[in-house]
């Protein structure tokens, strides 16, 4: 993973290259943009929705994350601990659409290093009257950002990379508008300097079912 080339480089005087970082290239502020973008399309999109709705269409999650990212090349995997964020739009009973926000952090060998992932893809869900099981799957892509201190000056660098999350879970019913996600697992692909890292990220915490469209 670019995290651990970046890391070492940092810590290797003559290797690190603050000047490598995509987000001062054209092509990742057009991809900002799109992804911008994408998110207010998405947002718009559901807001117009929920004015029709009752009730159930539209799930909110937000918790913590856990992920598990396998460099390759010989390096050991590292764990990272940060949060995760859901949005899911009801087509029908049975599907929807997600989109997908993780931030995932880990301090080591005085490099701090940060992974975001930015998803979207389709939902299949399995109600029942104590809850509702589901499995998507995601694609996007992922930011990673490596910040170190050389010779008393801070200096980072960044890459992008395409990512997909493959995985599903179970959001347990505590109410008519809150239910636990007692469990979330996802295979997370990433594919930072052109190879592929496997990695596995799990996810816990609440769902919200606004009711703000009920009766219109």
């Amino acid at each position: 993973m670019v995290s651990t080339q970046l890391i070492v480089a940092a810590n290797t005087p003559g290797k690190f290259n603050p000047n490598r970082s995509l987000f001062a290239t054209g092509g990742t502020r057009f991809m900002r943009k799109i992804l911008f973008a994408s998110l207010l399309v998405l947002a718009t999109s559901f807001s117009l929705f929920a004015q029709k709705t009752s009730s159930d269409k539209l799930d909110i999650f937000g918790g913590y994350s856990y992920t598990r990212f396998n460099p390759g090349q010989g390096a050991d995997a590292v764990s990272q601990n940060g949060w995760d964020t859901m949005a899911t739009f009801g087509l029908t009973r049975n599907f929807g659409l997600s989109a997908d926000l993780n931030g995932s952090y880990k301090n080591q060998n005085g490099a701090k290093n940060s992974i975001y992932t930015y998803m979207f893809g389709p939902e299949i869900k399995m109600p029942n009257d104590k809850g509702s099981l589901f499995v998507h799957g995601l694609f996007g892509f992922a930011h990673d950002n490596v910040s170190t201190d050389v010779l008393g000056t801070t200096v980072s660098a960044s890459d992008n990379a395409f990512a997909t999350a493959l995985g599903g879970g179970y959001d347990w019913r505590a109410s008519d508008v809150i239910s636990i996600r007692l469990c979330q697992f996802d295979y997370l692909m990433t594919r930072f300097g052109s190879q592929t890292q496997n990695n596995i990220r799990l996810t816990f915490g609440i769902t919200f079912h606004p009711k703000f469209g009920k009766g219109l």
